[in-house]
């Protein structure tokens, strides 16, 4: 299989990496895209603070395998957004301007009423704040809080009071209690940002994080051409292009303003910020955040709170503020490690003990999701530390 290989800073032995493991990287992504698990892959490592490995793989759209998958291919990076909200907020309390003990009433009136009003920051960064999320738990008794928003919105329009309409759909548990994950949260941070700045979120995230940090193929809003050459995961993907193309724009409800799943980056970009939070807050000499300040976001903030989301009955779930920390057992990545996941087909991972960072995108064959892959490729890449 054609194996496209970008330029590197070193060689995989200068930074302590096995070269000839990286064969066996490539043969296990060859392998899942033979096995039709995923249709491509791209990806880089990172160790030390330089680039040794940049590849890609396979196909870049979900039937076409003649579009290929390039190192500087764009994808929507869905959930992985989260980092970048998370980022925005530790930069906030840097500042002074607030702090994660605070409850989200302090800043959003809709909050200010029982059971809302004893939801902290702190709660919506780390997915414990209770409000009732769709899809990720069943649960038959309750409309989720994107059907209310869509509902009201059908109503009032541009006028939608959005956060009142998602809180309408009420909460699943006490604060604190139980690990959910929940975008719409994320979303409430969003508001939270343009609150205390008096500036959108979007503009937040791109100006004080992706263009300090020169990721210039990051972006909330992609060109059609952009889109055309980037990951098309699915028939709704590809739907979306045609809209684009004939001057129809689809309207994204909430995602429009608030955005907790909505940028769009490649594996290129991805790494430079991996590398930031790797390097304690900072990249070629620009600051983005203190040493302090990446060791309190990193570090695990939650004690026995149980998990049953998609299906799982954990009863001490790892997270940190705003990063996953879940640990396989035998899993070779360094305890204390951390990443996100977007939409299950892409990841960033940082190893702070290794000094290690991956970047990776590799789009499932019918947007099945396949835990094998997930899990193997960690062990598979850190299989090269020397």
């Amino acid at each position: 299989m054609d194996i496209r290989r970008s330029k590197t800073e070193c060689n995989p032995s200068d930074v302590g990496y096995e070269e000839s493991r990286l064969d066996t990287v490539n043969r296990f992504f060859e392998r899942m895209i033979n096995d039709k698990i995923i249709n491509g892959v791209s990806y880089r490592l990172a160790r030390r603070g330089k680039v040794f490995a940049a590849a890609a793989l396979g196909s870049r759209h979900y039937t076409d395998s003649n579009l290929l998958m390039e190192s500087d291919t764009i994808f929507r990076i869905a959930s992985q957004t989260k980092m970048f909200v998370s980022i925005a907020i530790q930069m906030l309390v840097e500042d002074g301007l607030l702090s994660v003990e605070d409850k989200v009433a302090k800043y959003i009136p809709q909050f200010d009423g029982a059971p809302y009003n004893e939801i902290s920051i702190f709660h919506l960064l780390t997915h414990t704040s209770g409000l009732y999320h769709e899809g990720i738990i069943e649960d038959k008794h309750h409309i989720s809080s994107w059907e209310h928003i869509s509902r009201q919105n059908e109503i009032d329009g541009a006028n939608t009071d959005w956060i009142a309409a998602a809180l309408s759909a009420g909460m699943r548990r006490n604060p604190g209690e139980e690990w959910q994950y929940s975008s719409i949260g994320y979303a409430i941070l969003c508001a939270i940002v343009e609150k205390v700045t008096d500036t959108g979120s979007k503009e937040f995230i791109i100006n004080r994080i992706c263009k300090p940090l020169g990721m210039n193929a990051t972006t909330f809003d992609p060109s059609l051409e952009e889109l055309r050459n980037g990951v098309i995961f699915d028939e709704e993907s590809e739907d979306e292009i045609k809209d684009l193309a004939s001057g129809n724009k689809r309207e994204n409800g909430v995602w429009d303003v608030m955005p907790g799943a909505s940028l769009f980056s490649n594996t290129n970009d991805l790494l430079r910020f991996g590398l930031m939070l790797s390097q304690w807050g900072r990249l070629d000499g620009v600051r983005i955040l203190g040493r302090k300040t990446v060791e309190t976001l990193s570090t695990q903030r939650l004690f026995n709170v149980p998990n049953y989301c998609w299906g799982a009955n954990d009863t001490d779930r790892k997270y940190g503020l705003g990063v996953d920390m879940r640990h396989i057992p035998g899993s070779l990545i360094s305890p204390g490690t951390y990443f996100h996941e977007g939409a299950g087909h892409s990841v960033l991972i940082v190893d702070p003990v290794e000094e290690m960072v991956c970047s990776c995108v590799y789009p499932w064959v019918n947007n099945e999701w396949n835990a094998d892959c997930n899990n193997r490729l960690y062990n598979v890449m850190w299989s090269g530390v020397i």
